[in-house]
């Protein structure tokens, strides 16, 4: 695939394809953020909007990579092309990822704008939740080619773990139940969210080209 193909194939995925999810996505935080405030909190209470709303984030983003190609026909016209299917995929992975980032640091920067008490550390469990939230609604997509399915499946663990807290394992919302904020076993589940993302996603494109 050369330099120019790519450009082309990212503007039209961009434009026609992300667009829209990247505005949902700026609008759940813009809804966050008057629902729930980010002014003057310390860093424990910064904690909260962020591991709240990025999780979702993450979900918007990721979730619809398949989207385009709902139809079997479409994807089935789409695997024909020269350009490979499944790279045409990692690519809008790798600019949702990059977007999840980007949201996400800004988020935390205006937090750090309206005086609240922000670190790193927020950028990484906030991006960490999303990324894993979001790799976990890629996968249902795209095995069972429902985005529906793939919105669905995320939400229902950000649901539970919500409502079970510590017991799980890959906790969403560390930094939000932490008694202490710079704990190292804290930002060790951070860290953990991070490589099953990337292992859920990896687990995919593998599944995907010996099936």
């Amino acid at each position: 695939m050369g330099f120019q193909t790519l450009g082309k194939i990212l503007g039209v995925n961009l434009r026609r394809n992300f667009l829209p999810h990247f505005l949902a996505a700026v609008f759940i935080i813009i809804a966050f953020t008057l629902l729930m405030g980010i002014s003057a909190l310390n860093e424990v209470q910064s904690a909260r909007p962020v591991e709240m709303v990025m999780p979702i984030v993450g979900v918007i983003l990721l979730t619809p990579v398949f989207h385009p190609e709902r139809d079997e026909n479409i994807r089935d016209v789409v695997r024909s092309k020269k350009t490979s299917y499944e790279a045409i995929c990692i690519l809008r992975v790798i600019y949702s990822v990059f977007f999840l980032g980007l949201l996400c640091g800004g988020f935390v920067y205006i937090m750090g704008l309206c005086e609240s008490s922000v670190t790193v550390r927020h950028f990484i469990g906030g991006f960490a939740s999303g990324l894993f939230l979001g790799a976990m609604g890629f996968f249902f997509a795209g095995i069972s080619r429902s985005v529906i399915v793939g919105y669905m499946s995320p939400m229902i663990y950000y649901t539970a773990n919500y409502a079970f807290g510590r017991r799980i394992i890959f906790d969403l919302f560390s930094m939000t139940t932490a008694t202490d904020f710079y704990d190292s076993h804290i930002i060790g589940i951070k860290y953990l969210l991070i490589a099953a993302a990337a292992l859920i996603l990896l687990l995919y494109f593998v599944m995907d080209i010996y099936k």
